[in-house]
């Protein structure tokens, strides 16, 4: 068998097209059940992580409802990340080791009790990535780098091959100052206030801690999106409403899925198993992870633009406009009720 190096191992997401990468084990993952590599592949040993950032330059565009366009290049950028997985597990495996890329996003275990809408993924890319040293877990839950803060997509690969781990980040390299911009960024209310801690390896970590799933995906997805002052949303025309309680976003995402999927939407997609067919979804959130900046003044910069980006309304051929909240109101209302039902309840 060709012998691979940890060397190799690091330079191959790099050349590929990723900006830092990483080297978790089963050693260095020891702890959360989803990060136990030998789920998805019988005799793991490590991982090869990495991660793909999204453009910079199209972030504040995104949030301020002057540009759609940073929703249709995330979506291209998770999927390159897929593809850079399959392509080093297909290199892996022609070398004679075993070998199972991870997907970036939409891979979700059967086997919990509520199957594929516990939204649990078979391996938690966001900790192999902490364990490895690519970033920390920022208040939002998600994996923050100096390089890029959060706005990026992981990617990665589970082999037997017997690889030397990369250290972790030090948590005093951690940027994450709870200054809660992400949380305040969120419609659903989605970012506790307190973190948690997590064993991962020999290390006990501080982690964001997230509510229910289903209560991030109900708004990031599309469904809806109008903050509760209604003065701004994210870039979905949707208005339904939003539950304080987290066992009601186990239901009113399937409740109006079906009014979502009536709407017709312009733009990339891209293919999300929760919805009902022809699963077909839109990024239109992502608040949380745009917002997130190492440089606190870009976080508070980025944050007005979207508390004042205005509030999107949809026109009947999909495409979307930005109103202040009078005029949005006024638009929903004139809407016939059989068109306004695919944006409200009221």
């Amino acid at each position: 068998m060709a012998g691979l190096t940890k060397e190799l191992a690091l330079k191959m997401p790099l050349n590929l097209g990723a900006s830092i990468s990483g080297i978790a084990t089963k050693e260095t993952l020891k702890g959360p059940y989803t990060a136990d590599i030998e789920y998805v592949l019988e005799g793991a040993r490590s991982a090869i992580v990495f991660c793909v950032p999204f453009d910079q330059e199209l972030i504040e565009p995104y949030l301020g409802k002057k540009d759609f366009k940073l929703s249709e290049h995330k979506m291209r950028t998770t999927t390159f990340a897929g593809g850079i997985s399959f392509e080093i597990a297909t290199v892996l495996t022609s070398l004679g080791y075993k070998a199972y890329p991870i997907a970036p996003n939409f891979a979700f275990r059967t086997d919990t009790e509520n199957g594929i809408f516990d939204r649990v993924p078979p391996i938690s890319l966001k900790l192999l990535a902490r364990a490895c040293g690519i970033g920390h877990i920022g208040q939002s839950g998600l994996l923050i780098t100096k390089e890029h803060g959060a706005a990026f997509s992981l990617g990665g690969v589970v082999t037997d091959a017997e690889l030397e781990p990369t250290p972790p980040l030090q948590e005093n390299e951690n940027y994450c100052d709870r200054c809660g911009m992400c949380k305040r960024s969120c419609v659903a209310d989605h970012i506790n206030n307190e973190p948690v801690t997590i064993s991962l390896g020999n290390e006990t970590i501080r982690a964001g801690n997230c509510r229910l799933a289903a209560r991030c995906a109900y708004p990031c997805g599309g469904i809806t999106g109008l903050h509760k002052s209604g003065e701004w949303s994210t870039w979905s025309p949707g208005r339904f409403p939003l539950p304080d309680e987290d066992e009601e976003y186990r239901t009113i995402s399937r409740k109006y899925v079906q009014r979502y999927l009536q709407r017709k939407r312009r733009g990339a997609i891209c293919y999300n198993p929760l919805l009902a067919y022809p699963f077909e979804m839109q990024y239109t959130c992502s608040n949380c992870q745009f917002v997130c900046h190492p440089d606190i003044e870009v976080r508070k910069k980025r944050y007005e633009s979207l508390k004042n980006g205005g509030v999107v309304v949809e026109n009947e051929d999909g495409s979307k406009i930005v109103m202040r909240k009078e005029e949005a109101e006024r638009s929903i209302s004139e809407m016939p009720e059989e068109r306004k039902r695919l944006y409200t309840d009221e």
